[in-house]
C-alpha cells in the first residue's frame, strides 16, 4: 500500500479502501499498517494508507470507504496531523448528506487515566456520521491501560470490522477470514524479540545466556 501523499481525485479507484490515521508518537501508525495488513490479506484490491494531512478533505465525498485511527494528545485535543483536516469539517456549509456515500470506521488511541480519553476520535465518529457517511461497524477505542494496551479493543474491533466490511462490499473483501485470521507473517515485527545465547560446553544453568530485547515502541 502507499504512504505517499494522496492527489485529489474525482474518481478514486474502485474497491480501494483509504486508512488515515491521525498520530502524534506513532502509535496510531503502527496501528493503521496492522489494519492495511490485514486488508491485503483479506483481497482488498486496493489499500492507502496515509497520514491524515496528507489527505485533501475536499475529497471526502468522492471516496466509499474509508477508516480513521486517531490518537488523542494533552487534554483530548486531536493530534497535530489532524487539526487542519478537523477544521475544515467544521465548515457551516457541508451539508447533512455531503458525504451521503462514505462508508466509514473509527477507532481511536487514547487513555482512561485522562478525563479526555479518546475525544478527538469520538467527535470525529459523531462529525462524519453527522455529514451524512455511514457506520460500517460501530467505533472502537483503544485504552492504554487495558493489560493488552490499545491492541486489547483493536483486536476485537478488526473482526467486526472486516465481518461488517465483507457484507456491506463483498467484492472489497473477499477473503474475510483471511483478514480476520491472526498469522504472525501478517502482523509485523514482535514487539519482544528474544535471543538466545549458548556458551559451549556449558555444565550448568549459569553458563547459558538469556538475553531479553525490548523494541522500542513510540
Amino acid at each position: 500500500w502507499s504512504h505517499l501523499p494522496m492527489a485529489p481525485s474525482s474518481s478514486p479507484l474502485p474497491g480501494r479502501l483509504v486508512i488515515l490515521y491521525s498520530s502524534q508518537t506513532g502509535n496510531a501508525i503502527d496501528a493503521a499498517e496492522r489494519v492495511g495488513r490485514e486488508a491485503e490479506h483479506g483481497g482488498c484490491p486496493a489499500v492507502e494508507v496515509l497520514s491524515t494531512d496528507s489527505f485533501n478533505p475536499s475529497c471526502l465525498p468522492d471516496e466509499r470507504f474509508m477508516i480513521f485511527i486517531v490518537s488523542t494528545m494533552g487534554q483530548g485535543d486531536p493530534p497535530d496531523s489532524m487539526k487542519d483536516f478537523w477544521k475544515y469539517l467544521l465548515r457551516n456549509h457541508l451539508g447533512v448528506r455531503w458525504l451521503k456515500g462514505l462508508h466509514y470506521a473509527v477507532f481511536g488511541l487514547g487513555d482512561s487515566s485522562y478525563r479526555e480519553c479518546n475525544f478527538p476520535a469520538i467527535k470525529l465518529d459523531q462529525r462524519i456520521f453527522d455529514l451524512g457517511a455511514k457506520r460500517i461497524t460501530e467505533r472502537g477505542l483503544g485504552d492504554d491501560q487495558h493489560s493488552l494496551g490499545y491492541e486489547g479493543e483493536l483486536d476485537p474491533w478488526l473482526l467486526s470490522l472486516w465481518k461488517s466490511l465483507n457484507r456491506t462490499n463483498p467484492s472489497l473483501l473477499p477473503r474475510v477470514s483471511d483478514a480476520s485470521h491472526r498469522k504472525l507473517n501478517i502482523l509485523g515485527d514482535a514487539k519482544v524479540e528474544v535471543i538466545y545465547y549458548s556458551a559451549p560446553q556449558a555444565t550448568d544453568i549459569s553458563d547459558s545466556v538469556c538475553h531479553l530485547l525490548q523494541t522500542p515502541r513510540y
